[in-house]
């Protein structure tokens, strides 16, 4: 039993009990008075690690406040970040919002449904990156051009012509990505995804979000409104984004890329990533037409340099109305 300690089992007493709340301050033999207060003596090697602690802490404390105002701030919530994830086992890094950029964004978000509304798909397509654009709700993971877009919203106004959206609140907005509340609508006049038309207007509230880099969009997707998601088949346990799996009927192109990554990563024979290459680049050229009775991307495989597969070239929803 340590001299800290009595006999009776009694709670630490003296350096120990110092020890258990913190009280490195006055760990010193000569650093309390016989009332237990804090007395202004230190030992002398204490007395020099004060002062060396003293002097870094003031030659980083410099080095802080020579940062510009960004770069410091970014620090400070990297501290913070770090602290909390002591709490919840993750860092989150806020990056400094760039009001300007946010504002661009928020404007090309109400751009985007004004075209929609408006019907205008020439100014909606020259807002979407030419080669980089992902629509992710209807199509999936791999990008797709902005006229396989438009085709498909085509379809959708065929089947509800007055379909009108209005956005209610923006929940969200930084320099990459804008969230909206949106409410959709309009009255069905044609067969929609299996349900035959109605003679009454329906409402719909979804939420809407777009990504955004050098003034275009890369990626749309928003809670599809039409989807019973309880009659889904497929329920992909292993992807990160079941929404644009679906939309490619149950392949995950995201996952067969990290694979292709992994086998290189591994050293697979040539011949097991050719055939990895084969898959991701053969799905990569999956016909960009959604059908309309399922609202999922048609499997069948586009030729080469064309976006929809032969038949679609030429029928299909957003054209005549058949599959």
């Amino acid at each position: 039993m340590s001299a800290d300690e009595d006999t009776q089992g009694h709670s630490p007493q003296g350096t120990r009990l110092k020890e258990l709340q913190g009280r490195w301050f006055e760990m010193s033999e000569a650093a309390t008075e016989g009332n237990g207060k804090p007395t202004k003596e230190v030992a002398p090697s204490e007395q020099r690690d004060i002062r060396a602690v003293d002097g870094n802490l003031r030659d980083n404390l410099s080095l802080i406040e020579r940062l510009p105002a960004p770069a410091r701030e970014q620090l400070f919530d990297q501290f913070l970040a770090t602290v909390s994830a002591q709490f919840n086992g993750t860092i989150t890094v806020s990056q400094p919002i760039n009001e300007d950029r946010r504002q661009q964004n928020i404007d090309i978000f109400y751009r985007y449904i004004e075209y929609e509304n408006a019907r205008d798909y020439e100014n909606m397509e020259k807002l979407f990156h030419p080669t980089e654009f992902r629509s992710k709700t209807y199509f999936g993971n791999d990008p797709i051009s902005p006229k396989a877009h438009s085709r498909m919203l085509r379809g959708l106004f065929r089947s509800f012509p007055d379909w009108f959206m209005v956005i209610n609140e923006i929940i969200s907005a930084d320099n990459d990505a804008v969230v909206g509340l949106i409410t959709g609508r309009g009255t069905q006049y044609e067969e929609f995804a299996g349900r035959p038309p109605r003679d009454h207007q329906i409402a719909i509230p979804t939420l809407h979000s777009i990504k955004v880099a050098d003034g275009l969009i890369i990626e749309h997707r928003h809670i599809n409104p039409f989807e019973d998601i309880f009659a889904n088949q497929i329920m992909a346990p292993l992807t990160e984004d079941i929404m644009a799996v679906r939309a490619q009927q149950g392949f995950d192109s995201s996952l067969a890329q990290r694979a292709f990554d992994a086998a290189v990563q591994a050293g697979a024979s040539e011949d097991k990533l050719a055939e990895l290459r084969s898959l991701v680049e053969l799905k990569r050229r999956q016909c960009q037409v959604l059908l309309k009775g399922t609202l999922r991307r048609c499997a069948m495989i586009a030729p080469e340099g064309e976006i929809y597969c032969e038949h679609h070239q030429h029928h299909g929803y957003g054209i005549d109305g058949l599959e």
